[in-house]
């Protein structure tokens, strides 16, 4: 991991550099992105708290 935030507003989880979704966490973050979420709904335990 190298410490960089999801670009997902919503989400609180650490994207890999070169990750498979890009600047995303997760295909969830992806596909949510421009939409506001009260809770992220991504499969990462960082945002299950």
């Amino acid at each position: 991991m190298n410490g960089a935030k999801c670009a997902h507003e919503g989400c609180d989880c650490q994207v890999q550099a070169n990750g498979q979704y890009g600047k995303y966490c997760s295909e969830h973050c992806k596909d949510a992105k421009g939409m506001t979420e009260l809770r992220c709904g991504c499969p990462h335990p960082a945002c299950r708290v």
